[in-house]
């Protein structure tokens, strides 16, 4: 079962206890009073140590009230944009020790997989720092039960976001959504339909006509059968200004005016293909009469993108770029 929750505070606690794994030493030995026992039982018998000693040594063992936390990425999102890192939790609120494992899943690709040991009140925080689609699977063997949760790139916010897997007391799992709700200047997420037009203005909405402010517009539009998730980064004197995830369907467009003249970084990267182009311009072009950057998706999920620019009453040459990676 899956619940989504909101807390309008400035965080949610996340736990940054310090990780711990610690060992368990074997002990064992027979007292020279014992009784005998015969050979083939003394072979399983060590079998079976040998078995248990192996999987207790992949174990992570977390301690009461403690919590360990984990890294999965390069940590992009730290690196450029407005959005943060989305954290899954595997907690054990209980009095009872548990046994399990956490595991998360990128394009059916296993990023992360560990088995831990969760004594009472005990967590694992697992932080995914890229932008992306993951499913997270939680497992607990000797209950018989598999909680599985996907995040979504619209869970990559400018808030402290988290997604908790519970032990219940009835031997069950539970899981939770949790987010602050400060307000995302800047951060938008939406979706451009089939044969529709997502728009946003950066800037003053609507410009006047007798003001003379010349603007510049980014058209990304998707005529291929496919639908792609898309980034758009907008950066003004190395600060983001805007950071856009759009879902785009097929024959759909997103159309982002900028009003306020300046020099400006706009990339428009491709969430499953990781295609980015990126287009630069100046205050120059805020001058003409029609500026606009143009960015076109193919049915591969490729980009191509240019920015041109009318030469009536401007001193801009027409600007055609195209830097993709």
């Amino acid at each position: 079962m899956e619940r989504r929750t909101f807390l309008a505070t400035a965080g949610i606690g996340l736990a940054t206890a310090a990780a711990g794994c610690t060992s368990q030493a074997a002990s064992g030995g027979s007292s020279p009073t014992d009784t005998d026992t015969s050979d083939s039982l003394s072979g399983e018998t060590d079998t079976e140590t040998e078995t248990e000693t192996e999987r207790m040594s992949d174990l992570t063992r977390i301690e009461a009230n403690d919590t360990v936390e984990r890294t999965v990425g390069d940590e992009s999102l730290e690196e450029r944009g407005l959005r943060n890192a989305h954290h899954v939790a595997f907690e054990n609120p209980t009095e009872e020790t548990h046994r399990g494992t956490i595991s998360v899943l990128q394009s059916d690709e296993t990023v992360f997989d560990e088995s831990v040991q969760l004594e009472a009140n005990a967590s694992v925080v697992v932080s995914l720092t890229d932008l992306g689609t993951y499913t997270a699977r939680m497992t607990i063997p000797a209950l018989d039960a598999t909680e599985a949760v996907t995040v979504d790139p619209s869970q990559f916010t400018c808030n402290v976001t988290r997604t908790s897997v519970s032990i219940q007391d009835d031997g069950t799992l539970d899981s939770v959504s949790l987010s602050t709700r400060m307000a995302c200047t800047g951060v938008v997420t939406e979706t451009a339909p089939a044969g529709g037009i997502a728009s946003h203005t950066l800037g003053d909405d609507p410009v006047a006509a007798d003001t003379g402010k010349g603007i510049h517009t980014l058209l990304l539009r998707n005529p291929s059968d496919e639908t792609w998730t898309t980034r758009l980064l907008v950066e003004n004197d190395a600060a983001v200004a805007f950071d856009g995830l759009y879902t785009v369907e097929p024959e759909g467009t997103v159309l982002l005016t900028l009003s306020e003249s300046g020099t400006y970084s706009l990339s428009a990267s491709v969430l499953e293909t990781e295609t980015t182009v990126t287009e630069r311009i100046t205050a120059e072009n805020f001058d003409c009469n029609r500026s606009s950057t143009r960015a076109v998706l193919s049915s591969e999920g490729e980009l191509t993108a240019n920015t041109v620019s009318t030469l009536m009453g401007c001193d801009v040459n027409t600007n055609s770029t195209n830097e993709s990676s």
